[in-house]
């Protein structure tokens, strides 16, 4: 495996790791959040987040 492959697996971790955790910043502010809507959209907006980040990880999984 090369430098370059090594690189670019390791970012697709770190992308994903991050896309986790904010995730779970916003996941903990929508729990506080009364707006039922708003509310709503933000748990979209994690589904999105955490299916992004598993997609990264599949990429990654195929990285040679």
């Amino acid at each position: 495996m090369t430098r370059t492959v090594r690189n670019f697996r390791k970012t697709l971790d770190a992308v994903a790791m991050n896309n986790e955790d904010a995730a779970l910043a916003v996941m903990r502010a929508a729990d506080r959040i009364g707006d039922a809507v708003l509310k709503e959209q933000l748990f979209n907006v994690i589904q999105r987040m955490n299916q992004d980040a598993a997609e990264l990880r599949l990429v990654r999984d195929h990285v040679s």
